[in-house]
């Protein structure tokens, strides 16, 4: 019993650790460096009172925006920002000419695509207990930052040439090795306490 305990805790501690409430009920990710301000009714993006680093990417899907503040304003509060995500939003396509240090990822001048809704945290049930809905809603964070990537590939194709896209390309491929690492990881804590204490049961 105490050895499914700690790898329970082991397997909440990888997927959830790092991620803290911010701004205007969004997810800031640390591990994967994203701020996640999805499904919301936000019209516009809450700036933070003081300079929130650390993170170049952030997700705005399935919102109310239509404009977002001007990219000065964006780089002086977000110091490492280079990507914003504003699919599935009515946003104002003749704006997004005025980003150039930041990429806009919109719904303008493209094919939609399919980007799913990032689910929030429900409530435990019989079949999936707090640290199961948990880990369910920290891997559909992961995907959501994977699927971005391959959105931007098809957007760009310059990534040899432009450097704030040759610094996303950095980062997404770092935050896919990690993604990686993670599974390698809790697969190992799996094995490992099989090992110690006979099969357990895992949440899915």
């Amino acid at each position: 019993m105490q050895s499914r305990y700690f790898l329970l805790l082991t397997i909440f501690s990888l997927s959830s650790a790092y991620v803290f409430d911010c701004l205007d009920d969004c997810e800031c990710d640390t591990d994967d460096e994203v701020i996640h301000c999805h499904n919301g009714h936000r019209t516009e993006l809450s700036l933070p009172e003081s300079r929130l680093r650390g993170f170049p990417v952030i997700g705005l899907t399935y919102n109310k925006l239509v404009n977002l503040p001007d990219e000065k304003v964006l780089l002086f509060k977000f110091p490492d920002l280079k990507v914003i995500d504003v699919e599935r939003n009515p946003f104002n396509c003749s704006s997004t000419d005025k980003y150039r240090a930041v990429k806009i990822v919109s719904d303008c001048d493209k094919n939609v695509t399919e980007i799913s809704k990032v689910p929030q945290i429900f409530r435990p049930s019989r079949d999936c207990d707090a640290s199961c809905q948990l880990k369910r809603h920290y891997q559909k964070l992961h995907e959501y930052v994977l699927n971005l990537w391959e959105i931007l590939k098809e957007k760009y194709d310059n990534f040899d040439y432009d450097r704030t896209l040759i610094q996303i390309k950095e980062f997404f491929l770092t935050v896919a090795d990690k993604v990686n690492n993670f599974r390698n990881e809790v697969q190992q804590k799996i094995k490992d306490s099989q090992s110690d204490s006979g099969e357990i049961e895992v949440p899915q």
